[in-house]
């Protein structure tokens, strides 16, 4: 069965670009994405998995499963915590509570303001979109220090103005003992087998958090936050965020840096690990649409040589009910009291 339908209506990050032609000439962006991603997702919120051309893949466990429809959306689910990709790797998270999809990261309809969870830029170009091969999604099993759990991976290509193609892995595990958190990374292949890139800055964990998803009589600035290392918010409207509001925080230290967002019906935190070598940057600000954007930036000057993968900095995604200190043990529990 599928969830009950999302008590707030969530974006479905239209319209976007099209597809590079050297993308459209592989099949994997063949089609136009606007119509073809609308009736995919309604086909999957109305028939659910295993009909009218989805796929549903479990391995011994019915709680984690992922479900996707062809040229459409790929879903992810635990019991707590879903992960929705569309066909060009956008993502967005949702929390269940009660039978309903609850989620405060919204990918807006403007292009100007839409990015990814992962991106890289080449050369200083920013490359956000990857066109998913649905031939190439793998559900796997896991064992390690969380114990069992699956692992899904989905790869898209994308490209940059000089027509150079570059491939993303987007990596996600679920845990049976953390329905509600997501281990999740991103992994950069030059698939070319003749010219090197060079890759200037990694984003991880981008998301863009809005408020009246969840409370509709809320602004979608209205929300309470935990930076990095202290709870912030606004000067003129304690304790949430004001419009203008802004904070960036930087870090080399070698364990997970996160940032929280809540109101009175759920929170999120995001997280991830600085790199082996330089400084994270943590940017948190309000848009000027009024939505909350956060973002784990790497500066960097990596050369990828013809066929070499980089693999990005390991992160995590926790959703739940409370403040911030209900995340947080969470994590603690989790992370062994680390």
């Amino acid at each position: 069965m599928m969830p009950a339908h999302p008590t707030n209506r969530i974006g479905w990050n239209l319209p976007m670009p099209a597809a590079p032609a050297r993308l459209r000439r592989t099949g994997i962006a063949s089609r136009p994405r606007g119509l073809v991603a609308v009736l995919s997702g309604l086909l999957l919120w109305t028939i659910g998995p295993g009909c009218g051309g989805g796929q549903r893949q479990t391995a011994k466990s019915e709680g984690i499963h992922y479900t996707a429809v062809a040229e459409g959306e790929v879903w992810f689910r635990h019991s707590a915590i879903q992960i929705r990709f569309d066909r060009e790797l956008y993502c967005s998270v949702f929390s269940r509570q009660d039978g309903q999809l609850l989620a405060l990261s919204h990918n807006p309809p403007d292009p100007t303001l839409a990015r990814p969870s992962h991106f890289i830029a080449v050369e200083g170009q920013e490359v956000l979109d990857f066109y998913v091969d649905y031939r190439n999604i793998g559900l796997s099993e896991v064992r390690g220090r969380f114990g069992p759990g699956k692992r899904l991976k989905i790869t898209g290509l994308g490209e940059t103005e000089e027509n150079i193609l570059i491939e993303k892995t987007m990596v996600v595990e679920f845990y049976e003992a953390y329905p509600d958190i997501a281990m999740i990374w991103a992994v950069y292949r030059n698939p070319d087998l003749e010219r090197p890139i060079r890759i200037t800055r990694i984003t991880n964990q981008f998301f863009r958090m809005d408020a009246s998803l969840t409370d509709p009589q809320a602004s979608r600035h209205g929300l309470q936050c935990f930076h990095y290392d202290q709870l912030v918010h606004g000067e003129g409207t304690k304790p949430l965020l004001d419009l203008d509001f802004a904070r960036t925080v930087t870090t080399a230290s070698p364990g997970f840096a996160r940032v929280a967002f809540w109101n009175s019906v759920m929170g999120m935190t995001v997280a991830s690990r600085p790199p082996e070598a330089g400084r994270l940057t943590i940017p948190v600000e309000t848009a000027r649409d009024r939505r909350l954007e956060v973002s784990f930036r790497y500066d960097l000057d990596r050369i990828l040589e013809p066929e070499e993968e980089l693999v990005g900095p390991k992160g995590f995604v926790m959703v739940y009910e409370g403040d911030y200190g209900s995340g947080l043990a969470r994590e603690k529990a989790m992370m062994g009291g680390e």
